[in-house]
Protein backbone atom coordinates (compact mmCIF):
# COMPACT_ATOMS: atom_id res chain seq x y z
CA UNK A 1 0.00 0.00 0.00
CA UNK A 2 1.67 3.27 -1.26
CA UNK A 3 1.85 5.88 1.72
CA UNK A 4 3.17 8.91 -0.61
CA UNK A 5 0.68 11.34 0.09
CA UNK A 6 0.41 10.17 3.67
CA UNK A 7 1.63 12.72 6.83
CA UNK A 8 4.60 9.99 7.31
CA UNK A 9 5.98 10.96 4.13
CA UNK A 10 5.72 14.67 4.39
CA UNK A 11 7.65 14.00 7.69
CA UNK A 12 10.17 12.24 6.31
CA UNK A 13 10.97 14.80 3.43
CA UNK A 14 11.31 17.96 5.98
CA UNK A 15 13.30 15.74 8.17
CA UNK A 16 15.68 14.51 4.73
CA UNK A 17 16.17 18.40 4.07
CA UNK A 18 17.47 18.58 7.83
CA UNK A 19 19.10 15.99 8.07
CA UNK A 20 21.21 15.99 4.85
CA UNK A 21 22.85 19.06 6.67
CA UNK A 22 24.77 16.95 9.09
CA UNK A 23 26.34 14.64 5.92
CA UNK A 24 29.47 16.03 5.88
CA UNK A 25 30.51 15.53 2.33
CA UNK A 26 28.80 11.82 2.36
CA UNK A 27 26.48 11.32 -0.21
CA UNK A 28 23.28 9.62 1.12
CA UNK A 29 22.35 7.36 -1.41
CA UNK A 30 18.86 6.32 -0.09
CA UNK A 31 16.54 7.90 2.05
CA UNK A 32 13.75 5.88 4.25
CA UNK A 33 11.05 7.02 2.10
CA UNK A 34 12.56 5.66 -1.10
CA UNK A 35 13.29 2.14 0.96
CA UNK A 36 9.50 2.22 2.48
CA UNK A 37 8.49 2.34 -1.20
CA UNK A 38 10.55 -0.04 -2.36
CA UNK A 39 8.70 -2.76 -0.23
CA UNK A 40 5.55 -2.17 -2.20
CA UNK A 41 6.99 -2.22 -6.30
CA UNK A 42 6.39 -5.19 -8.08
CA UNK A 43 10.13 -7.02 -8.84
CA UNK A 44 10.70 -5.31 -12.47
CA UNK A 45 10.01 -1.67 -11.41
CA UNK A 46 12.35 -2.42 -8.20
CA UNK A 47 15.31 -3.51 -10.25
CA UNK A 48 15.36 -0.48 -12.42
CA UNK A 49 14.90 1.76 -9.19
CA UNK A 50 18.14 0.27 -7.89
CA UNK A 51 19.64 0.88 -11.42
CA UNK A 52 18.80 4.38 -10.86
CA UNK A 53 20.79 4.45 -7.73
CA UNK A 54 23.65 2.24 -9.09
CA UNK A 55 22.95 -1.44 -7.29
CA UNK A 56 23.39 -4.03 -9.28
CA UNK A 57 22.38 -7.54 -8.56
CA UNK A 58 25.22 -9.80 -7.26
CA UNK A 59 23.27 -13.14 -6.90
CA UNK A 60 19.78 -14.32 -5.65
CA UNK A 61 18.87 -17.34 -3.16
CA UNK A 62 15.41 -19.25 -2.81
CA UNK A 63 15.39 -20.81 0.45
CA UNK A 64 11.89 -22.54 1.03
CA UNK A 65 9.15 -20.30 0.05
CA UNK A 66 11.30 -16.89 0.16
CA UNK A 67 13.49 -15.42 -2.60
CA UNK A 68 16.56 -13.17 -1.11
CA UNK A 69 18.29 -11.08 -3.89
CA UNK A 70 21.63 -9.40 -2.81
CA UNK A 71 22.71 -5.74 -4.43
CA UNK A 72 25.88 -3.78 -4.08
CA UNK A 73 26.22 0.03 -4.58
CA UNK A 74 28.83 0.85 -7.54
CA UNK A 75 30.86 3.85 -6.88
CA UNK A 76 30.98 5.65 -9.47
CA UNK A 77 34.28 7.56 -11.15
CA UNK A 78 34.36 10.56 -9.37
CA UNK A 79 35.90 13.69 -11.22
CA UNK A 80 39.51 15.34 -10.81
CA UNK A 81 40.09 15.97 -7.44
CA UNK A 82 36.52 15.43 -6.48
CA UNK A 83 36.31 13.56 -2.75
CA UNK A 84 35.92 9.73 -3.17
CA UNK A 85 33.10 8.51 -1.39
CA UNK A 86 34.60 4.94 -0.10
CA UNK A 87 31.22 3.88 1.81
CA UNK A 88 30.13 0.52 1.39
CA UNK A 89 27.01 -0.11 0.92
CA UNK A 90 24.70 -3.47 0.15
CA UNK A 91 21.05 -4.14 -0.46
CA UNK A 92 18.99 -7.52 0.31
CA UNK A 93 15.38 -7.91 -0.23
CA UNK A 94 13.77 -10.93 0.92
CA UNK A 95 10.37 -12.00 -0.85
CA UNK A 96 7.65 -13.85 0.38
CA UNK A 97 3.70 -14.85 0.36
CA UNK A 98 2.88 -12.28 3.90
CA UNK A 99 5.89 -9.83 3.86
CA UNK A 100 8.69 -7.99 1.78
CA UNK A 101 11.99 -7.00 3.83
CA UNK A 102 14.16 -5.05 2.40
CA UNK A 103 17.59 -4.75 4.06
CA UNK A 104 19.93 -1.63 3.96
CA UNK A 105 23.82 -1.94 4.98
CA UNK A 106 25.83 1.24 4.87
CA UNK A 107 29.68 1.52 6.58
CA UNK A 108 28.89 5.14 7.29
CA UNK A 109 27.39 5.79 10.87
CA UNK A 110 26.72 9.59 9.73
CA UNK A 111 24.57 8.08 7.08
CA UNK A 112 23.34 5.56 9.33
CA UNK A 113 22.05 8.37 12.11
CA UNK A 114 20.39 10.42 9.40
CA UNK A 115 18.59 7.38 7.98
CA UNK A 116 16.93 6.82 11.80
CA UNK A 117 16.02 10.92 12.19
CA UNK A 118 14.32 10.31 9.48
CA UNK A 119 12.60 6.93 10.45
CA UNK A 120 11.92 8.18 13.67
CA UNK A 121 10.77 11.77 12.36
CA UNK A 122 8.20 9.52 9.77
CA UNK A 123 6.57 8.07 13.03
CA UNK A 124 7.79 5.05 14.05
CA UNK A 125 8.73 4.35 17.81
CA UNK A 126 11.24 1.62 20.22
CA UNK A 127 10.55 0.88 23.49
CA UNK A 128 13.82 0.01 24.22
CA UNK A 129 15.74 3.33 23.14
CA UNK A 130 17.04 3.57 26.28
CA UNK A 131 18.82 0.96 26.10
CA UNK A 132 20.16 1.06 22.42
CA UNK A 133 23.64 0.92 23.94
CA UNK A 134 23.63 -2.44 25.63
CA UNK A 135 20.95 -4.40 22.56
CA UNK A 136 22.77 -5.56 19.42
CA UNK A 137 19.08 -4.36 17.46
CA UNK A 138 16.43 -2.35 18.12
CA UNK A 139 13.15 -3.05 16.73
CA UNK A 140 10.73 0.24 15.57
CA UNK A 141 7.52 -0.02 14.77
CA UNK A 142 4.37 2.15 12.43
CA UNK A 143 1.42 0.71 10.98
CA UNK A 144 1.96 -2.25 8.93
CA UNK A 145 6.22 -1.32 8.81
CA UNK A 146 8.38 -2.71 11.15
CA UNK A 147 12.46 -1.41 11.26
CA UNK A 148 15.40 -3.11 13.19
CA UNK A 149 18.25 -1.43 13.24
CA UNK A 150 21.40 -3.32 13.87
CA UNK A 151 25.65 -3.57 13.45
CA UNK A 152 27.84 -6.39 12.46
CA UNK A 153 31.34 -6.91 11.15
CA UNK A 154 31.79 -7.92 7.66
CA UNK A 155 35.27 -8.57 6.19
CA UNK A 156 37.01 -5.91 8.94
CA UNK A 157 34.47 -3.53 8.33
CA UNK A 158 31.47 -1.69 10.67
CA UNK A 159 28.48 -2.21 9.15
CA UNK A 160 25.06 -0.11 10.03
CA UNK A 161 22.43 -2.03 9.04
CA UNK A 162 18.23 -0.82 8.73
CA UNK A 163 15.90 -3.85 7.88
CA UNK A 164 12.61 -3.00 6.57
CA UNK A 165 9.51 -5.15 6.31
CA UNK A 166 6.27 -4.80 5.62
CA UNK A 167 3.53 -7.08 6.74
CA UNK A 168 0.68 -8.26 4.33
CA UNK A 169 -2.89 -9.06 5.21
CA UNK A 170 -5.56 -10.41 4.15
CA UNK A 171 -8.38 -8.83 2.82
CA UNK A 172 -11.05 -8.64 5.71
CA UNK A 173 -13.74 -10.59 4.04
CA UNK A 174 -11.29 -13.70 3.51
CA UNK A 175 -10.90 -13.83 7.22
CA UNK A 176 -12.96 -16.32 9.19
CA UNK A 177 -11.09 -18.38 10.84
CA UNK A 178 -8.81 -18.06 14.49
CA UNK A 179 -6.02 -19.35 12.61
CA UNK A 180 -6.07 -16.47 10.26
CA UNK A 181 -4.95 -14.18 13.27
CA UNK A 182 -1.98 -15.41 12.97
CA UNK A 183 -0.41 -12.73 10.97
CA UNK A 184 -0.64 -10.20 13.20
CA UNK A 185 2.13 -10.65 14.90
CA UNK A 186 2.43 -7.31 16.78
CA UNK A 187 0.28 -5.08 19.33
CA UNK A 188 1.02 -1.95 16.17
CA UNK A 189 -0.33 -3.93 13.28
CA UNK A 190 -3.57 -4.98 15.30
CA UNK A 191 -3.97 -1.05 15.64
CA UNK A 192 -3.32 -0.54 12.09
CA UNK A 193 -5.65 -3.35 10.49
CA UNK A 194 -8.54 -3.55 12.84
CA UNK A 195 -8.43 0.12 14.52
CA UNK A 196 -7.29 1.58 17.99
CA UNK A 197 -10.67 1.10 19.44
CA UNK A 198 -10.82 -2.16 18.61
CA UNK A 199 -7.84 -3.23 20.29
CA UNK A 200 -6.62 -2.41 24.08
CA UNK A 201 -3.76 -3.40 25.86
CA UNK A 202 -3.76 -5.38 29.27
CA UNK A 203 -2.43 -8.11 32.01
CA UNK A 204 -2.97 -12.18 31.66
CA UNK A 205 -2.15 -14.07 35.16
CA UNK A 206 -0.28 -17.23 33.99
CA UNK A 207 -0.24 -20.29 36.86
CA UNK A 208 0.97 -19.17 40.28
CA UNK A 209 2.50 -15.61 40.07
CA UNK A 210 3.55 -15.19 36.34
CA UNK A 211 1.72 -12.18 34.49
CA UNK A 212 2.15 -11.48 31.18
CA UNK A 213 1.51 -8.75 28.79
CA UNK A 214 -0.75 -9.00 26.14
CA UNK A 215 -3.17 -7.71 23.70
CA UNK A 216 -7.11 -8.04 23.27
CA UNK A 217 -8.89 -7.34 20.44
CA UNK A 218 -12.63 -6.98 20.59
CA UNK A 219 -12.54 -6.82 24.19
CA UNK A 220 -15.16 -8.18 26.28
CA UNK A 221 -17.32 -9.34 22.90
CA UNK A 222 -18.16 -12.69 21.37
CA UNK A 223 -15.10 -12.00 19.37
CA UNK A 224 -12.97 -11.50 21.79
CA UNK A 225 -9.32 -12.77 21.13
CA UNK A 226 -6.23 -12.40 23.58
CA UNK A 227 -3.06 -12.12 21.98
CA UNK A 228 0.24 -13.63 24.36
CA UNK A 229 3.27 -11.99 23.44
CA UNK A 230 7.00 -13.44 23.32
CA UNK A 231 8.29 -10.09 23.46
CA UNK A 232 6.72 -8.50 25.86
CA UNK A 233 8.51 -5.10 25.80
CA UNK A 234 7.91 -4.50 22.06
CA UNK A 235 4.85 -6.54 22.50
CA UNK A 236 4.97 -8.48 18.99
CA UNK A 237 6.11 -12.07 18.34
CA UNK A 238 2.70 -14.59 19.18
CA UNK A 239 3.30 -17.05 21.80
CA UNK A 240 0.00 -17.84 21.60
CA UNK A 241 -4.17 -16.74 20.82
CA UNK A 242 -6.62 -17.71 23.58
CA UNK A 243 -10.27 -17.96 22.74
CA UNK A 244 -13.27 -18.61 24.91
CA UNK A 245 -14.69 -17.52 28.17
CA UNK A 246 -13.13 -17.19 31.36
CA UNK A 247 -10.35 -16.17 30.57
CA UNK A 248 -7.77 -14.40 33.04
CA UNK A 249 -7.30 -11.10 32.12
CA UNK A 250 -6.39 -8.00 34.96
CA UNK A 251 -9.75 -6.23 33.31
CA UNK A 252 -11.88 -9.21 33.72
CA UNK A 253 -10.92 -10.57 36.73
CA UNK A 254 -11.20 -6.75 38.35
CA UNK A 255 -14.74 -5.87 36.24
CA UNK A 256 -16.00 -9.53 35.96
CA UNK A 257 -16.20 -9.17 32.78
CA UNK A 258 -15.88 -12.85 31.31
CA UNK A 259 -16.93 -13.64 27.95
CA UNK A 260 -19.80 -15.66 28.15
CA UNK A 261 -19.59 -17.63 24.63
CA UNK A 262 -17.35 -17.11 21.72
CA UNK A 263 -17.88 -17.01 17.90
CA UNK A 264 -14.54 -18.04 16.73
CA UNK A 265 -14.15 -21.32 15.04
CA UNK A 266 -10.24 -22.99 14.34
CA UNK A 267 -9.58 -24.54 10.88
CA UNK A 268 -9.70 -27.84 12.69
CA UNK A 269 -13.83 -27.55 12.95
CA UNK A 270 -13.02 -26.69 16.99
CA UNK A 271 -14.23 -24.19 18.55
CA UNK A 272 -15.29 -22.84 22.18
CA UNK A 273 -18.77 -24.47 23.51
CA UNK A 274 -18.26 -27.42 21.34
CA UNK A 275 -19.33 -30.24 23.24
CA UNK A 276 -17.51 -33.07 24.45
CA UNK A 277 -19.60 -35.71 22.37
CA UNK A 278 -18.99 -33.55 19.23
CA UNK A 279 -14.99 -33.18 19.89
CA UNK A 280 -15.11 -37.01 20.44
CA UNK A 281 -16.50 -37.36 17.23
CA UNK A 282 -14.08 -34.89 15.00
CA UNK A 283 -11.09 -36.57 17.05
CA UNK A 284 -12.42 -39.99 16.01
CA UNK A 285 -10.41 -41.39 18.89
CA UNK A 286 -11.00 -41.76 22.43
CA UNK A 287 -8.64 -39.25 24.45
CA UNK A 288 -7.90 -38.37 28.24
CA UNK A 289 -8.21 -35.10 30.30
CA UNK A 290 -7.31 -34.51 34.08
CA UNK A 291 -10.71 -34.38 36.25
CA UNK A 292 -11.40 -32.57 39.49
CA UNK A 293 -8.68 -33.84 41.91
CA UNK A 294 -5.84 -32.79 39.43
CA UNK A 295 -4.42 -29.26 39.97
CA UNK A 296 -5.38 -28.55 36.11
CA UNK A 297 -8.76 -29.62 36.18
CA UNK A 298 -9.84 -29.48 32.50
CA UNK A 299 -6.81 -29.59 30.55
CA UNK A 300 -6.66 -32.64 27.88
CA UNK A 301 -3.48 -34.65 28.23
CA UNK A 302 -1.56 -34.20 24.47
CA UNK A 303 -1.70 -38.08 23.07
CA UNK A 304 -0.95 -38.20 18.98
CA UNK A 305 -3.92 -40.56 18.55
CA UNK A 306 -6.71 -38.71 16.92
CA UNK A 307 -7.51 -36.19 14.58
CA UNK A 308 -6.98 -33.36 16.55
CA UNK A 309 -3.59 -31.55 17.53
CA UNK A 310 -3.74 -31.62 21.18
CA UNK A 311 0.01 -29.49 21.29
CA UNK A 312 -1.17 -27.12 18.79
CA UNK A 313 -4.48 -26.50 19.76
CA UNK A 314 -4.64 -26.71 23.53
CA UNK A 315 -7.69 -27.21 25.47
CA UNK A 316 -9.76 -26.46 28.44
CA UNK A 317 -13.00 -28.42 29.25
CA UNK A 318 -15.69 -27.24 31.51
CA UNK A 319 -18.70 -29.26 32.82
CA UNK A 320 -22.05 -27.86 33.84
CA UNK A 321 -22.60 -31.20 36.33
CA UNK A 322 -19.61 -32.30 37.89
CA UNK A 323 -20.02 -31.11 40.93
CA UNK A 324 -20.04 -34.36 42.96
CA UNK A 325 -17.50 -36.10 45.36
CA UNK A 326 -16.72 -39.02 42.52
CA UNK A 327 -15.42 -36.20 39.81
CA UNK A 328 -13.91 -34.47 42.25
CA UNK A 329 -11.94 -37.54 43.36
CA UNK A 330 -11.21 -38.57 39.93
CA UNK A 331 -7.54 -37.51 38.65
CA UNK A 332 -7.53 -38.14 35.17
CA UNK A 333 -11.01 -39.81 32.74
CA UNK A 334 -11.34 -40.54 29.36
CA UNK A 335 -14.07 -38.97 27.11
CA UNK A 336 -15.96 -42.16 26.59
CA UNK A 337 -16.19 -42.72 30.37
CA UNK A 338 -17.68 -39.17 30.67
CA UNK A 339 -19.94 -39.70 28.30
CA UNK A 340 -20.82 -42.93 29.69
CA UNK A 341 -21.12 -41.22 33.15
CA UNK A 342 -22.97 -38.79 31.06
CA UNK A 343 -21.28 -35.84 32.26
CA UNK A 344 -22.30 -32.09 30.43
CA UNK A 345 -18.66 -31.95 29.35
CA UNK A 346 -17.81 -28.79 26.97
CA UNK A 347 -14.71 -26.76 25.66
CA UNK A 348 -14.32 -23.90 27.90
CA UNK A 349 -11.17 -22.60 26.41
CA UNK A 350 -9.13 -22.83 23.38
CA UNK A 351 -4.86 -21.79 22.80
CA UNK A 352 -3.81 -21.46 19.71
CA UNK A 353 0.01 -21.89 18.96
CA UNK A 354 1.33 -20.61 15.70
CA UNK A 355 2.97 -23.55 13.43
CA UNK A 356 6.62 -23.56 13.70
Amino acid sequence: MYLLASPFFKRIFICTLLCSFFLHGNTQILSIEQLVKYTNLPQAKFETALEKKYFLATNKQQQADTLYTNYKFVKLSSKKNAAVDSTIRLLKKASCKDSVCITYQTSSYTEFCSLRAEMKAAGFYCNQEADSLILPKLLYQYNDYTIHLNTNVQDSVQLYGIQIQQQLFPNPQDMYYGDDLLVFTSHEYLVYFFGAENVKKDIYYLSGNEVSKCSILFSNTPRQVVFLWKDEVNRCGIESLLFGGQLKTKTAIENGGFVGQSNWILKSGIHPGMTLFELRKLNNNNFKFYGGNAANTGSIIDEKNGAVHFKKEELTLGCVNCNDDAYNRTTILTADDALAAGRIVFILSVCLYPTE
